[in-house]
């Protein structure tokens, strides 16, 4: 694992999951290492639908999300970082919760 820890804002697409999700159009988000999407599979990824509906302020991908799948939402930072035992981050709440209506 990556000791080099990172903490930054990331902007949320509106209209997106990701948004509805997290409840705002920016987020700070607490991460390990600079892991990110691989810029020779970008074309791809968005031809076969992929949404990247959270950059940070470098414009790196924070987060992804298939449109019109009930709960695909991906992030590049570990959730329960942002969590604790009274409050779970809204990304873990709502995939919860889809899969309870699933």
């Amino acid at each position: 694992m990556c000791p080099e820890r990172h903490e930054g804002a990331i902007r949320i697409t509106r209209d997106s999951l990701s948004e509805r999700v997290i409840g705002a159009d920016r987020t700070v988000e607490r991460y390990y290492c600079s892991y990110g999407i691989n810029p020779d599979h970008v074309g791809l990824l968005l031809a076969h639908g992929l949404r990247f509906s959270g950059v940070d302020e470098s414009g790196d991908v924070r987060i992804l999300e298939l449109p019109g799948h009930p709960f695909f939402l991906a992030t590049l930072f570990p959730p329960e970082l942002g969590s604790d035992a009274s409050r779970p981050h809204p990304v873990i709440r709502g995939f919860a919760e889809a899969a309870v209506a699933a």
